[in-house]
């Protein structure tokens, strides 16, 4: 919070920040960002993206104005998102392209745009991508996310647990908040002196386990831990204690043979 009272003067109109890390697995404190954001007169966009599955969303709670995330991090379809604003923002708001169903009136000389949400729905629509988004969200929406959290904690300090217990023959740095601590259900973590993507090649062919290698599209924050790349495990609904158990045999196995 230090450094962002640092960025954040009296000229900043808007600022985007991630909800929870997809590589750390930290989440924000919202409410408080939005009470320093509202205090300097900018606007707050929070990125859904990695979070907005794991947990109810009370945007009166998090002080967003606006919040967006894709699909396929909601068990939807890639190819789609989601944009919510408050409503006397997105009213006041000019639609950045133009086409079909997205106008109440055209001339020659202006066009009158229609209503949020339409105003930004222009031209021919993802409709497949949307049906399944919609279908995601339903799903989801019908779970017991609470219970679904816990399901997800444990599995997550399962695995850190395990990769602690390898780590104590083969250096494992784990990223992010400590076990037990609030995180989201994903480990990104760095083995002493081999490479990441060797480990998800060994972990795919050998062992069917689908890891995440490289900066997971934040090369800074890698930069930042002096680090070359990570492997990122995300657990989800699906995951089971069991395949916890065939991913740490995995790394154990990747160990054996490249370290």
């Amino acid at each position: 919070m230090s450094s962002l009272e640092c960025l954040v003067t009296r000229n900043t109109k808007l600022v985007a920040i991630s909800h929870g890390s997809n590589v750390t697995g930290a989440l924000t404190d919202a409410g408080a960002v939005a009470a320093l954001v509202h205090d300097r007169g900018a606007r707050l966009m929070l990125d859904g993206a990695q979070a907005a599955a794991h947990g109810p969303l009370d945007m009166g709670a998090l002080g967003a104005d606006y919040y967006v995330f894709s699909g396929h991090k909601v068990y939807g379809p890639s190819g789609v998102g989601v944009l919510w604003g408050r409503k006397e923002l997105l009213e006041d708001m000019q639609p950045a392209f133009g086409g079909g169903e997205m106008i109440g009136d055209v001339t020659l000389e202006k066009s009158d745009y229609l209503p949020p949400p339409h105003r930004f729905e222009a031209g021919t629509p993802p409709i497949t991508q949307a049906v399944g988004l919609a279908t995601a969200l339903k799903w989801l929406s019908s779970q017991d996310l609470e219970g679904l959290r816990l399901h997800m904690k444990q599995l997550t300090d399962q695995l850190m647990e395990g990769l602690e217990h390898i780590g104590r023959r083969r250096k494992i740095r784990i990223l992010g908040p400590l076990r037990g601590e609030p995180r989201l259900p994903l480990v990104s973590f760095s083995v002493e002196g081999i490479h990441p993507h060797d480990i998800c090649q060994i972990m795919s062919d050998r062992h069917g386990v689908a890891l995440r290698g490289g900066h997971h599209c934040a090369k800074p924050l890698h930069d930042l831990f002096g680090l070359d790349g990570t492997c990122r495990a995300s657990l989800a609904a699906y995951t089971l204690r069991g395949d916890i158990d065939v991913l740490l045999r995995g790394m154990e196995d990747c160990i054996r043979i490249l370290g």
